[in-house]
């Protein structure tokens, strides 16, 4: 397979780069920065990571050995596994988690976000369902590999095998939905129950693609560590960029209006009034008394 070796290679570098980088972050020196954000940190260190760890996987698959002696036993063991119940339900969920079951949930979210006006995260949405697409396509014409055989396929596939296309596109769809709804849910139990529901489907989707006999394991296990490399950048770039939103002013609270002039607010308890005589409107309207003269006269 092309450009396993120098794939494995850069992967290698990429953490040694971001290691070096933590380093001068935490001591900060980093360049034009000082120090970076721990979201940045963290989401370039698992980016780094995971695109390490699918560098070794391409690996494995071009020099058969380590986790892809795996790939016949798994295939094997889906093909004598199957029902008819199961296999009716793997086909809805392989269809549902393809490119254009993906491609409409996520257009359907960033709308929805989008009229919501949550701008910035419409956007990640459609960047991440995107830039899947693009790997998708890319990533299988540079690996080219050949499907499993004929005989085992329950489902007609034309193009490569590795990676998984349904595997790498759920992770990053439903992955970055996860993330928006953490950022917008209030309340721990809705954003857990968000992120449970992503995972399951994500994990259901790629094994719906091995139990129909289109994929080696080692393509699904590919697509969601790829998948999970972009999504790492994405939300990076969502939890870092998302502008903190105004609190709309509530209507129920009426706001005291400007004072242009200078008379004190009566209700201010830091406002002093110095009253030196009766106010203004009351003069003339006083009883006015003679006062008497040194010579008696009125």
């Amino acid at each position: 397979m092309r450009f396993a070796d120098a794939e494995q290679s850069v992967g290698v570098a990429l953490l040694a780069v971001w290691a070096l980088v933590t380093a001068l972050s935490v001591l900060g020196r980093v360049p034009r920065v000082g120090r970076l954000s721990t979201s940045t940190l963290i989401g370039t260190g698992v980016a780094a990571g995971l695109f390490a760890l699918q560098a070794t996987v391409v690996d494995a698959v071009a020099d058969p050995d380590g986790i892809s002696a795996a790939d016949a036993p798994a295939l094997h063991w889906f093909v004598e596994h199957r029902t008819s119940g199961a296999t009716g339900l793997a086909r809805v969920v392989s269809d549902a988690g393809g490119t254009a079951g993906m491609a409409v949930l996520a257009a359907a979210a960033a709308l929805v976000l989008w009229f919501r006006r949550r701008r910035w995260e419409a956007a990640v949405v459609i960047v991440a369902t995107a830039g899947a697409g693009v790997l998708v396509e890319t990533l299988k014409n540079v690996y080219d590999r050949a499907r499993p055989p004929l005989a085992t396929r329950l489902a007609v596939e034309t193009n490569y095998s590795l990676p998984s296309g349904h595997a790498l596109g759920s992770f990053v769809v439903l992955g970055v939905l996860a993330a928006v709804a953490v950022v917008v849910l209030r309340g721990v139990v809705a954003r857990a129950a968000a992120v449970a529901v992503a995972v399951l489907a994500v994990v259901v989707i790629g094994l719906s693609r091995l139990y129909l006999g289109v994929h080696w394991l080692t393509d699904v296990l590919d697509g969601w560590l790829v998948g999970g490399t972009w999504l790492a950048l994405c939300v990076t770039l969502l939890v870092h960029r998302r502008p903190v939103p105004v609190p709309d002013p509530d209507p129920a609270v009426e706001m005291p209006a400007a004072d242009d002039g200078a008379q004190p607010h009566p209700a201010d308890p830091q406002t002093v009034r110095l009253v030196t005589g009766p106010p203004a409107e009351q003069v003339g309207d006083q009883p006015t008394v003679p006062v008497p003269r040194p010579d008696g006269r009125h």
